[in-house]
C-alpha cells in the first residue's frame, strides 16, 4: 500500500509504465485466451513467488521447503481446473510429502518444525489465492449460474478493484497521509491511504460494471468493493509484518516500481477466495 512520504517522480513513472504494459497483456490473457494459458501464468507466478518466499524465510533465519511447496501449490491450482482431482486430496497428500521431505533434509527438530510451519504458511498465502484465481477463471466452464466468459469477467474485476485500490492508497497516502494505520506493524501506512484504498476499490467495481461486467448489481459493487478493500488491507499488513521482521522494504525487485511478486499479490491472499464464494452463493 502507501508510504508516509512525498511521491518519488522517478519511482512513480516506473510504476506507471510497468502497469501500462502489464495490464493490457494480462487483460488479453484473461479475456481472450483459453483457461490453460491463464493456468500457465499462475504456475509461473507460483514458481517465482516460491523463491521470493524462500528468500524471505532465509532473511527471517528460518527454513522453507521450496520444492514440495511449489509442487503442492501447482497441484492445488490444477485441482480447481480439473474437478476430478479433489483439493482436499491434494492438501492431504501434500501434508504427507512435506513431512517425509523434512525427514530427508533436516536433522534438528526445531528447524524441522519451523521450516514445516513456514512451508504450509507459504502454501496458504500463495497457493490458496492462486487456486481460487484459477477457479474464478474456469467458473463458467462448470455447472454454475454463469455464462460463457464470466470467469474472465470475474478475474479482471478482482484485479481492477485491487489495482485501483493500491494506486489510490499509494497516491493519497504519499500526498496526504498523516495518521498511521498500524505503526507497530507497518509505520509507513496511513489511515488516509486506507480510506483512499476503499474509495478506489468502489471505483474499480463501478468501472467493471459499466465497462464489461454489466451483470453486476449495485449491491455487488458495494460488497465487492468493501470485501476486497478490507481483505486487501489485511493481506498487505500481514506481508508488511513479515518484511518488518526480516528487515526489508520489498520482498524482491522483480517488478519495476512495484517491488516483488509478494508485494503485489498480498491483497489477493484473502480477497480471491472470498470473491469466489461470493460469486457462487450470492451473485
Amino acid at each position: 500500500m502507501e508510504a508516509l512520504m512525498a511521491i518519488n517522480p522517478r519511482k512513480f513513472a516506473l510504476r506507471a509504465t510497468t502497469t501500462l504494459i502489464f495490464v493490457p497483456l494480462f487483460f488479453y490473457i484473461v479475456k481472450y485466451l483459453p483457461v490453460g494459458y491463464f493456468f500457465s501464468l499462475i504456475i509461473l507466478v507460483l514458481f517465482l513467488g516460491t523463491f521470493e518466499f524462500h528468500s524471505l524465510a532465509g532473511k527471517l533465519g528460518k527454513g522453507f521447503y521450496s520444492v514440495p511447496a511449489f509442487l503442492m501449490m501447482a497441484a492445488l491450482a490444477a485441482s480447481f481446473l480439473m474437478p476430478t482431482i479433489p483439493a482436499h486430496l491434494v492438501l492431504s497428500a501434500g501434508f504427507v510429502i512435506v513431512m517425509l521431505y523434512s525427514l530427508l533434509v533436516d536433522r534438528e527438530i526445531q528447524s524441522t518444525l519451523e521450516a514445516t510451519a513456514l512451508t504450509f504458511l507459504g502454501v496458504l498465502y500463495l497457493g490458496i489465492p492462486a487456486a481460487y484465481m484459477v477457479a474464478l477463471k474456469s467458473s463458467d466452464a462448470h455447472a454454475y449460474h454463469g455464462y460463457p466468459g464470466m470467469g474472465a469477467d470475474l478475474v479482471f474485476t478482482l484485479f481492477i478493484v485491487v489495482w485501483l485500490g493500491d494506486t489510490g492508497a499509494y497516491l493519497f497516502g504519499s500526498l496526504f497521509g498523516k495518521h498511521k494505520l498500524a505503526p507497530k506493524i507497518s509505520p509507513g501506512k496511513s489511515i488516509e491511504g486506507a480510506i483512499a484504498n476503499l474509495v478506489f476499490n468502489f471505483a474499480g467495481a463501478t468501472i467493471a460494471k459499466f465497462w464489461f461486467f454489466t451483470r453486476l448489481s449495485w449491491q455487488d459493487v458495494i460488497v465487492i468493493g468493501l470485501v476486497v478493500g478490507i481483505t486487501g488491507i489485511m493481506g498487505d499488513l500481514i506481508e508488511s509484518m513479515w518484511k518488518r521482521r526480516a528487515g526489508i522494504k520489498d520482498s524482491a525487485g522483480l517488478i519495476p516500481g512495484h517491488g516483488g511478486l509478494l508485494d503485489r499479490l498480498d491483497s489477493f491472499a484473502l480477497s480471491a477466495p472470498l470473491m469466489y464464494y461470493y460469486f457462487i452463493y450470492f451473485m
